[in-house]
Formats: C-alpha cells, sequence, structure tokens
C-alpha cells in the first residue's frame, strides 16, 4: 500500500475548499499497515513451449539466453488428456498412461520424460486454442496469448525478467476454527471456493485450504466469506475501516460536516483508470483498496456509517467475472438494505470508469449525525454496526429487511411438528446459532450468530430447518436467545428416569413398529426404557 497523496498526485487539484481540505486530510493521515508474511518464488530458466514445431522454433529464436525452451505439440494424439498445474517455478505437466486411476504416480510426468530436473518446468507458454489452466486469473509464469501477438511480444519480454527470486505478499489469514466449510463429514459453505479467480482455494474435508502461491489477494473470497474464518492480511479490514473513520471524520471537520462522496479504487485497476482521466472532481474523498475484490459489505456499510452519504465503487470492466460479481452482490445488497430503511438521502454506485463521476455535483447539505464507533471488531461486528447505526437514523424502522438466498445474515425456519429435538442441528453448527436446552429437551437459537451455510438443514434427518435470509435491526433481538421448540422429557416406563424427547420416542415408535425385531409388544416397549432398563429387561427375558 502506497500514501495515497503520492498514488493519484496527478490528479489531485486544489482550488476550491473542498480541493484543499481534500489535500490536507491525505497528506495528514499516514497509511502503513501491519506488515504480512511474504510468499517466495523461485525459478530456473526452463520454459514449456505448448505448440507445433513451426510456433515454437519462433519462439525459441526470440527468447535470449539463458532461457532453455522445452516443447511439446498439443495436437499429438498422447496429448489428449494432458494435465497442467502450477506456478512460477513448479509447474508440472502429466500425460495420462491409459490407467482409469487419476494419481500422478499413475501419469507420464513430460518434464522427467524431457530431462527436466524434478520433473518441473519454471514458465509455460500456452499456444493452444484453449487454456490448459481454466482460472480466469492464470498462475505467475503462465502465458497464454489466445492468438493475440501483441499478448505473446509481452510474454516473450517478461519470461526473461521472472527468472531468479521473488517475493510477495501473503494476502490471507485462514482461522479453521469458524470456519462453516464443513462438519461430521457433511459440507457447508463453498462461497470462498466458488469466488476465488484463481482457484486457490480448495475443500480437504470440513475445511478449506489455500495455495498461497496461486492466491494473488484478489480478495472475493474474503468478501464472501460469511464468518471472517477467511480474511485479507494486506491490509487487514479493521486497519482499513480504521482509516476510513479517521479520514472521513477529517474531511468533515474541513468542511462544515457536509456529506461526503467517496471514492473506492484499487492499485492494479483502479489507479490506471484515475491516473489516466482528467482529474477527480474536488469533493471527492479518494479511498485506495489493495484489491476491488476485498470490498464487501463491511467496508461499504462502515463507509455510509462514517458520513460518506455518496459512495463510488470503481470496478473496472478489465476485473475478473468472480471479483466483478463479488462487489456487485454487496452493493446490490446494500442498497436493498437503504431501500427497506426508506434513506433516500445515501447513494451507492458502481462504476466502471472515474468520467461517470463528473455529474457528481458536491452536497452542500450538513449531515448531523455520522458514526463515531472505532473500527475494529469481527467482519459481522463491523456490519452490524453499520447497518444498525443506519437503522437508527430511519424513520421507517422496519423489524428486517429480507435478503436473497446465500446470504450471510439470517434465520432458521423449523418445522416444529416434524422436529424430534435430535440436536443433530446442534452438533454440526460452526457458529453456536443453535443450542440444546440444557436439562430440558429444547432447540434454542441466536439469529446475530447464523452464518446461513445450511449445516444444520443438511444435517436434519426429518428435514425440519430451512433457510429464512433476512437481516433483523435491532441488534439486542438478534443477539437474544429464543426457543424454536422446547417439551417436557420423556421418562423412562419403568424407572421414571428423563432420557429423550417425546417426539423422538413416538418417531421411532412408528419408523420400528413394523419391524420383524419389534414384532412382540415387549420388544417395542423397550423403546420407552432408558438404556439401564432396556439392558435389565432384555436380561431378564433371557434368565
Amino acid at each position: 500500500m502506497s500514501n495515497y497523496l503520492d498514488t493519484i498526485a496527478l490528479t489531485l487539484t486544489a482550488s476550491s475548499e473542498s480541493g484543499t481540505a481534500r489535500e490536507q486530510v491525505l497528506s495528514a493521515i499516514p497509511w502503513q499497515p501491519t506488515p504480512t508474511t511474504n510468499v517466495s518464488y523461485t525459478a530456473a530458466n526452463r520454459v514449456l513451449i505448448i505448440g507445433d514445431g513451426e510456433e515454437v522454433e519462433k519462439i525459441e529464436s526470440t527468447l535470449p539466453a539463458p532461457v532453455e525452451c522445452f516443447s511439446m505439440d498439443p495436437a499429438e494424439d498422447r496429448f489428449s488428456g494432458a494435465k497442467l498445474e502450477g506456478y512460477l517455478g513448479r509447474f508440472s505437466l502429466h500425460l495420462p498412461t491409459g490407467s482409469h486411476s487419476q494419481a500422478e504416480s499413475d501419469q507420464t510426468n513430460i518434464g522427467v520424460m524431457l530431462g527436466v530436473a524434478n520433473g518441473l518446468f519454471d514458465q509455460v507458454i500456452d499456444l493452444g486454442e484453449s487454456a490448459m489452466i481454466g482460472a480466469a486469473i492464470k498462475p505467475p509464469g503462465y502465458y497464454f496469448p489466445g492468438g493475440d501477438t501483441e499478448k505473446l511480444d509481452a510474454a516473450l519480454a517478461q519470461i526473461p525478467e521472472l527468472i531468479g527470486e521473488f517475493e510477495k505478499p501473503k494476502f490471507f489469514d485462514y482461522n479453521p476454527d469458524i470456519c462453516a466449510h464443513g462438519r461430521s463429514g457433511l459440507q457447508g459453505c463453498r462461497r470462498c471456493i466458488e469466488a476465488c479467480p484463481t482457484d486457490a482455494i480448495i475443500s480437504i474435508g470440513e475445511q478449506i485450504e489455500v495455495n498461497p502461491h496461486l492466491c494473488q489477494g484478489g480478495g472475493s473470497c474474503t468478501a464472501s466469506c460469511p464468518s471472517g474464518a477467511i480474511s485479507y492480511r494486506y491490509p487487514q479490514a479493521e486497519e482499513q475501516i480504521e482509516f476510513l473513520r479517521q479520514m472521513t471524520r477529517d474531511f468533515r471537520e474541513r468542511r462544515e460536516s457536509r456529506g461526503i462522496s467517496l471514492l473506492i479504487y484499487d492499485i492494479e485497476h483502479g489507479e490506471k483508470i484515475i491516473r489516466g482521466g482528467e482529474g477527480l472532481p474536488e469533493h471527492v474523498l479518494p479511498l485506495e483498496v489493495e484489491e476491488i475484490g476485498s470490498v464487501g459489505l463491511d467496508l461499504m456499510s462502515a463507509a455510509l456509517a462514517y458520513g460518506a452519504n455518496r459512495l463510488h465503487i470503481l470496478v473496472p470492466e478489465t476485473v475478473s467475472e468472480q471479483i466483478a460479481a463479488s462487489v456487485g452482490r454487496d452493493a446490490t445488497l446494500l442498497h436493498d438494505l437503504l431501500r427497506t430503511l426508506n434513506l433516500d438521502g445515501y447513494e451507492l454506485n458502481i462504476i466502471s470508469d472515474v468520467v461517470e463521476l463528473s455529474s457528481d455535483k458536491e452536497d452542500e447539505s450538513r449531515l448531523e449525525t455520522v458514526a463515531t464507533y472505532a473500527g475494529i471488531g469481527s467482519k459481522r461486528a463491523l456490519i452490524r454496526n453499520a447497518l444498525e447505526f443506519l437503522y437508527a437514523q430511519s424513520v421507517a424502522k422496519p423489524e428486517y429487511a429480507k435478503l436473497p438466498e446465500n446470504s450471510i445474515f439470517g434465520e432458521v425456519s423449523l418445522d416444529y411438528d416434524a422436529c424430534t429435538l435430535c440436536m443433530a442441528c446442534v452438533s454440526v453448527c460452526p457458529a453456536s446459532a443453535l443450542e440444546a436446552g440444557g436439562e430440558s429437551p429444547a432447540l434454542k437459537f441466536i439469529e446475530a450468530n447464523c452464518l446461513q451455510c445450511g449445516l444444520c438443514a443438511t444435517a436434519c434427518p426429518e428435514s425440519a430447518l430451512t433457510l429464512a435470509p433476512r437481516f433483523l435491526f435491532d441488534g439486542i433481538a438478534a443477539k437474544k436467545v429464543r426457543a424454536l421448540k422446547e417439551e417436557e422429557p420423556f421418562r423412562c416406563i419403568q424407572c421414571n428416569k428423563p432420557f429423550a424427547t417425546n417426539a423422538m420416542i413416538d418417531r421411532m415408535t412408528e419408523k420400528l413398529s413394523g419391524h420383524w425385531m419389534f414384532e412382540k409388544p415387549e420388544a417395542l416397549n423397550r423403546l420407552r426404557m432408558c438404556e439401564d432398563c432396556r439392558v435389565a429387561d432384555m436380561f431378564n427375558e433371557s434368565a
């Protein structure tokens, strides 16, 4: 992350009160994200070229020493089913051996066959008709020009520059303890996997695994995560939001509490557009982020709460489909929440070019109230703090807002008659949104904790639970423990000890009454006994 004023100095002007205030604010607040660990790459000079002989010869004659070229013709019959994977310094190409097994040990490593050390290539030029690595954002060291000569020339120029040792920041943190991907062998949330444009995230059972060498910090995984289990590391979300709070506060103070037009853009895509434009309107306050995909509901809602009543998010057409969809989904969700609250004084726009800001006029109105809370806490806490503040500004005061499917907030709906209080749902809930009743049979629910991951519904043997996405605005009500179902315990017909629920015993009796093992009344009657009495009864019968 760079200093904001240095980054957009070419476009900043200060010919007005707002321009002067903006320059002072951006100059006064340093931006020093907490350092993160680095990810290292080591690449030698071995380049694999996937193409026919004529194409390969042209490239080999272009690449300078010490680049060493190896080639493979995709037109060969044996190339069918070839699998390419890896990243800068560690690409492998495997061909099937005719075995139905997909294990790497049952495949031919082309690198070994061609005499490459360790069987690994450092960089790859793929001249095929379709990319062998299908990720929207390709791994470093892999080039797929797709017939575009300019892209091929750029790749050939870059290849010699990527020989050596390199480092990049590790952009993410992962906390498996709060991950909702899976429990007890059941699959739950897959939002991060589906949102990742680099295919860096895979499922490993009940958790996920992120390949740091494939991850390029797109951020859409962190914006999609319902719990904050996977979070943006450089910079941290808390640091970004706290910086936003200080910046908007100082800008308002210098402009007599007027509303703010805030532009959020990223370094990779947005900065080029800003530098190439005619400059930002002087009343527009810029906020630079590492990647636009990391902008989620937490940062968007905090921006509005801190006084940015007009929020513009720059999502250029060059970003990947997954990243654009992630930002668009959260922006649409927040827009719908504002509409539910009837807060017409707030605007939220996604733009693809800064020229769209030319029609944005300076807001002369005063915002009497803005949020002052510090930008600290979990992802869900940051979102709830902002939305509860916006709710306080609403005259409409709706109880809740309905949300679309696959949202990260909501409740669960219970089929009261179908539920047997078996507590299978409680055992798999990753966020303690569902709780048992303790000494008495009961199923309890805390809405603020619910991630809408669906694990409870999947685990329920009676299909008694369904997800109901919504946002309950009253924070106290959302955090309140409420009973979904309560029952008197079923007591053993022999010793009167409570050991199950009435619904569970009734359901077991109903399902097993036709089974040959329970044809005799005394056998069926044992279902109504506790474990000790059941064993004693069976022993007495056999005696």
